[in-house]
């Protein structure tokens, strides 16, 4: 599976704004932050391969960001999350824990889930009652109080802590520096559905990795292959090369004059905007319509008219003057420049 680089929370765009999607350095970024204080936040940085296979997302709150992909084997859906501290009051881990729960309970049965994040949890080897939900390599000497809570949720939603199936080098393990670098803990986590535990190749950290953060970057490897959302066309641009012929630009002028004419001009400006974008793009449909067909396919039905076959301009390309005289008769059929 590609990796889908995450922003650390709290850091960036995930707590610039309420929640939003753009793009930074060629990557699509989700986030969800908080209005006020800009204390909090979420997101993820996708990868072209996992923004085409993306296909929906969620800001459910400041700690909580759920995103849907298509894989070649059902659909995943990651929930990256940023838990309150474990020095936190009840209340505020309650409502955190029941957020979350709301959040994981309405995800579709058959969809791949993984929980991923900070979760500011500590987790012992210690698997006792919790066989199912940790593996034999927890790092902490004592379970945290968010760490019981962890397990809890884990079980309750067939998910089991990856980090805590694989052998690593202590440096390999903790994700977490203090300020003054003397303590380091294991906080981060990534969580899989019980039946595709196998799936998980690797849950290790990579030092170095210059992210700005008191966090080391936690990497996952997983075993799944994401497929592109099909369906997912763009809207085919408008045939403009029809108006250069002279009935159809006379056409189109005269139907959008009409359409001008009955325009509410008492409108406010948003609104006599959007009026004259409707009057523009019905217009358009109706009198010159959209291209049919990819750039490949435009090509081949000019050829056909021109009784030449696209096989043979392919065996010919190395042709370069066959090739522009054919690109200009082309061009010249369609009335193009």
């Amino acid at each position: 599976c590609p990796t889908l680089l995450l922003f650390h929370p709290g850091l960036g765009p995930a707590s610039a704004e309420i929640f939003g999607k753009m793009i930074s350095d060629g990557k699509i970024v989700l986030y969800s932050g908080a209005k006020e204080h800009h204390v909090h936040g979420v997101g993820m940085v996708l990868s072209k391969t996992a923004a085409q296979a993306l296909v929906g997302w969620k800001p459910i709150s400041d700690r909580i960001i759920t995103a849907r992909f298509q894989s070649r084997h059902a659909k995943i859906t990651v929930i990256q999350v940023y838990a309150p501290t474990n020095e936190a009051d009840d209340e505020e881990k309650d409502a955190f824990y029941d957020q979350l729960q709301d959040t994981i309970v309405v995800i579709p049965n058959h969809d791949i889930k993984i929980l991923l994040g900070d979760m500011n949890a500590q987790l012992s080897s210690d698997r006792q009652g919790w066989e199912n939900v940790i593996g034999p390599h927890g790092s902490a000497a004592v379970t945290s109080d968010n760490g019981e809570r962890l397990l809890s949720l884990c079980n309750l939603n067939n998910l089991c802590i990856g980090n805590t199936y694989f052998i690593h080098k202590r440096i390999h393990k903790k994700t977490w520096r203090s300020p003054d670098g003397t303590t380091h803990n294991e906080i981060d986590y990534v969580c899989i559905h019980r039946r595709w535990r196998l799936a998980l190749r690797d849950v290790r950290v990579f030092r170095g990795a210059d992210v700005g953060s008191d966090h080391h970057l936690l990497v996952t490897s997983i075993r799944l292959k994401l497929k592109r959302v099909a369906g997912r066309n763009t809207v085919r641009s408008f045939a403009s090369e029809k108006l250069k012929d002279r009935v159809n630009a006379e056409h189109f002028h005269i139907e959008l004059a009409n359409r001008f004419q009955i325009l509410d001009n008492s409108a406010s400006i948003e609104e006599q905007w959007a009026q004259i974008k409707d009057a523009a793009i019905e217009t358009a449909e109706r009198t010159i319509g959209r291209r049919r067909g990819t750039q490949r396919e435009r090509w081949i039905q000019d050829l056909r008219a021109l009784d030449v076959k696209w096989e043979d301009v392919e065996i010919d390309a190395s042709d370069r003057a066959r090739w522009r005289m054919l690109v200009a008769r082309c061009a010249s059929l369609r009335g193009r420049n």
